[in-house]
């Protein structure tokens, strides 16, 4: 028996007026639009057809959780994880030292509150590899910990290490500033001394220069404006550093490494049969 979509009495809907679906009809419109420009570029070229096939470097994926995930994961930490101290600085090459305050401090996930989230993450993860990447894998976080960055704390230039041959890093903002919240984080001019990009993210997959980009060759890096409630997650590879922030307020983040488990299924598409 199937799920009974149409059965019940209009009334149960609330005797309401349907409304245009303005989405659905300016989707309709792009459509239509696209298919015009489509039939004028054809008879433009002769009538031949042309595609492009972009061919991407890596896939980062980005998670916004909810605000009650994280205000339950930053009490958690408020009551727990900062009173037990845990240092999980020596195997890290954060900064953080400018504050009485700044730490990077272990998150054990053998709690309740870890446990719950490691289900979480878990998830998160294993669809990752199997939306990014088409991957027939699990991934399995091992170790997670909190990045408590006051001004002048920084994270330098540095790469996750796994236990497996792929894996996957990321990290989940928890508190940011208001000296970083007010900067602009979809243009930031970072001449003239600006600040602009202070206490942000920088990702980089490359060594393109500025006339790399003028010859076509693509972009390698970018800038990322923390969010409260949003987690990044990509390959383990990936080099990253956290810049430095002039001002009131803590940056708060956690950070978590996965190891993939690829099925035996996956394994075989690498393997000769020989």
């Amino acid at each position: 028996m199937g799920v009974k979509i149409f059965d019940g009495n209009l009334d149960d809907l609330g005797g309401g007026v349907m409304k245009e679906n303005t989405d659905q009809e300016q989707a309709l419109e792009d459509a239509v639009a696209l298919k015009r420009e489509e039939e004028k570029h054809l008879e433009q070229n002769h009538g031949m057809r042309v595609a492009l096939r972009p061919i991407k470097a890596l896939n980062i994926m980005r998670v916004e959780v909810p605000d009650e995930i994280i205000d339950e994961l930053n009490t958690h930490i408020d009551t727990d994880i900062i009173p037990a101290n845990k240092s999980y600085a020596s195997g890290l090459v954060g900064q953080m030292k400018n504050d009485e305050k700044s730490a990077q401090l272990e998150f054990p996930m053998d709690d309740e509150v870890g446990s719950t989230l490691k289900t979480i993450l878990d998830q998160v993860g294993t669809t990752y590899l199997r939306s990014a990447y088409q991957r027939d894998a699990k991934a399995e976080v091992y170790n997670c910990w909190t990045n408590h960055a006051y001004a002048g704390d920084y994270n330098p230039f540095h790469d996750h290490g796994v236990k497996t041959m792929a894996g996957l890093s990321g990290f989940l903002w928890l508190k940011v500033p208001e000296c970083i919240k007010k900067l602009d984080g979809e243009n930031p001019n970072i001449n003239g001394a600006s600040g602009a990009v202070d206490g942000f993210t920088h990702l980089i997959w490359g060594t393109n220069t500025r006339k790399d980009l003028l010859q076509l060759k693509p972009q390698t890096e970018d800038y990322i404006k923390p969010e409260e409630g949003v987690m990044l997650i990509f390959p383990n590879w990936l080099k990253h550093q956290v810049l430095p922030f002039f001002g009131e307020g803590e940056r708060r983040s956690m950070a978590f490494n996965w190891n993939v488990n690829d099925s035996e299924r996956e394994m075989k598409k690498y393997m000769s049969d020989n």
